[in-house]
Order: structure tokens, then C-alpha cells, then sequence
């Protein structure tokens, strides 16, 4: 499967924001609005919960902000070179703001849960306040190791993970081969586990 290529007038805008151009948000803006929605849309529908209209528009909101400070900081870490397009990076910010929306509403809805098999096994009885205590435990732990992730790999996570879209799409939105796709996600998991082994042993090491 062959990826989409980028598309010239997507950069053309990138570069009239980052180069200053008067007027240039609001054609960028435009451009990515309905791509934005349907990222934060999708987020909520996998967590089975329909968004108000206000909602999405107030998550639209945060996501431009987010493109926006600092300079549009966000936007200048943008590197084609590494293999995603801007409307893949564009789309994980607009999908990790939906996460953190939802994880501040209801953090047992959060979809990193489903992804805890990767570096703890499942309980096979009923959870006692203790085991839900470590579960929330080892969720953040997983989150921290996430964030330690490489721009590509968080990529990579949302697509085949959290979004659970096919090892061929995801070959196609990134680039790559699907034999690539089913290597990195081995190596992923295993790169999660290390660092949520690592912070584990950080977390229950004895007081000197």
C-alpha cells in the first residue's frame, strides 16, 4: 500500500504560518478544522460517549491554542523527514487533547487502558481496592512511558493501538511496509515495557 503524499499546499500553508505571513492562520485553520473534529469525535466514539457540539468545538479551540503558543512551537516540531505527514501530526495533537479531556472527566474511560496487556497481565477475579490502586498505578507508569516515546512512535501507538486501525493502513498513513509495521510493533511494546519496568523498580524500591 502505497502512502498518501503530502500535499504541497499543506506546507505552503505551514510555511506562510511559521514565516509570519499576515492573514495565514485562518486558510491553515480552515484547512484542518474538520480533521481536528473528527479526531477528537473518534477519540470519545472509541470510548463510547458522543461529545456535545460545544464540546468539540471548545477541544477545536485547545487544539489551535496548542498550535499556536509559543511561537507555534508545535507546528516548527512538525519534521516530514521523519516519515509522518502534517495532517498525521496535526491529528495526533488533536487526538492526544481529546485523551486528556476525557481522562480529566472520567479517567476510567481512557483508552491507554486498553493498551495495559502490553506491560501487565489481566487479572483473572474480581479487583480488590488493592488491585485497582496498582492498576491505576501501572496506567500512569504507562502513560510516563508514552510520553517518553519518539514523536513517530507516539504516532505509531495512536494509529495501531488506541485507534486500532489496520497493520496495512497503518503501513500506508506512515509509509512503511507491513512487515516494518509488525517489527515496530514489537519493538514499541518492548520499549514501553523497559520503561515501565524501569519506573517500577523507581516506584517500589525500599526507603534507605
Amino acid at each position: 500500500m502505497v502512502a498518501e503524499a503530502e500535499k504541497p499546499e499543506d506546507i505552503e500553508l505551514l510555511a506562510s504560518i511559521l514565516e509570519g505571513r499576515p492573514g495565514a492562520w485562518l486558510p491553515f485553520q480552515r484547512r484542518f478544522e474538520g480533521l481536528i473534529a473528527g479526531c477528537i469525535r473518534r477519540v470519545y466514539g472509541r470510548c463510547a460517549q458522543r461529545p456535545a457540539a460545544e464540546d468539540v468545538e471548545d477541544l477545536i479551540s485547545t487544539v489551535c491554542l496548542q498550535l499556536i503558543n509559543n511561537d507555534y512551537r508545535k507546528l516548527r516540531q512538525f519534521d516530514p523527514e521523519k516519515g509522518y505527514r502534517l495532517s498525521s501530526w496535526v491529528g495526533l495533537i488533536s487526538t492526544n487533547v481529546a485523551h486528556d479531556a476525557l481522562r480529566r472527566r472520567n479517567p476510567r474511560t481512557y483508552p491507554i487502558d486498553e493498551m495495559e496487556a502490553a506491560v501487565s497481565q489481566k487479572a483473572d477475579h474480581a479487583p480488590s481496592p488493592a488491585d485497582l490502586t496498582l492498576k491505576r498505578q501501572r496506567v500512569r507508569m504507562l502513560e510516563q512511558a508514552l510520553a517518553e516515546l519518539a514523536p513517530s512512535e507516539r504516532i505509531f501507538v495512536d494509529y495501531y493501538y488506541v485507534q486500532g486501525i489496520s497493520a496495512n493502513d497503518v503501513a500506508g498513513l506512515m509509509g512503511v511496509t507491513i512487515n516494518t509495521v509488525y517489527s515496530r510493533k514489537n519493538k514499541v511494546r518492548a520499549k514501553l515495557k523497559r520503561i515501565v519496568d524501569s519506573l517500577d523498580s523507581v516506584t517500589t524500591e525500599p526507603d534507605t
